[in-house]
């Protein structure tokens, strides 16, 4: 899977992650979801639980994956993001935090790090990918690829990059990407993250 190290920063890609086979509890399968399934939680969601004032306009509030839990596309896309984890690191993980970000008109995502040990971005739908994740320290832009995963140690500033008025008002370019933070587990892992 494609490696990026950018000074001391590293980053992990996986492209087309519902197509790769892996084992689920039901046997060997490509993950069994379609983004219009996703888009529509995420929409629903903003409806239901508004996040906070403070939080960036068209952020889901946390703990989205809690609130999903039991839907298969949910289920079957944090299995497939465990698996993939497991490719890269010796340490268990437990989900700490999740929640959604839509890129559409008046979207003003500031910089900013993850309290915890390892950040996963999904990139659901992002048809636009020079609207990505930038990396600030670095001032490199690491472009959205639909049906994607981004891991990074969230200690790195980063901001979804926002995109123009021009652009965000028309629905077809919105962007959909799931957040899922992650810490190690301290029950299996006592000693802490390797750098």
């Amino acid at each position: 899977m494609p490696r990026l190290k950018v000074n001391n920063s590293v980053f992990y890609r996986e492209p087309a992650i519902s197509q790769e086979e892996i084992s689920y509890p039901d046997g060997l399968r490509k993950g069994d979801w379609k983004q219009e399934d996703f888009i529509k939680d995420i929409e629903q969601d903003l409806i239901d639980n508004p996040a906070a004032e403070y939080i960036p306009k068209y952020q889901t509030h946390a703990q989205i994956y809690e609130r999903m839990k039991g839907r298969k596309h949910w289920d079957d896309l944090l299995h497939k993001i465990r698996h993939s984890l497991l490719r890269y690191y010796t340490k268990e993980f437990e989900l700490e935090k999740s929640w959604a970000n839509v890129s559409r008109e008046n979207n003003q995502y500031g910089n900013h790090t993850h309290p915890c040990d390892l950040t996963v971005v999904y990139y659901l739908k992002c048809d636009l990918p020079e609207y990505g994740t930038y990396i600030v320290d670095e001032g490199i832009m690491i472009p959205s690829v639909n049906d994607s995963l981004l891991i990074f140690k969230p200690s790195i500033e980063h901001r979804l990059t926002n995109m123009p008025f021009e652009l965000a008002v028309h629905p077809q370019y919105h962007r959909y990407s799931i957040v899922f933070d992650f810490n190690i587990d301290k029950s299996t892992n006592p000693d802490i993250i390797s750098k």
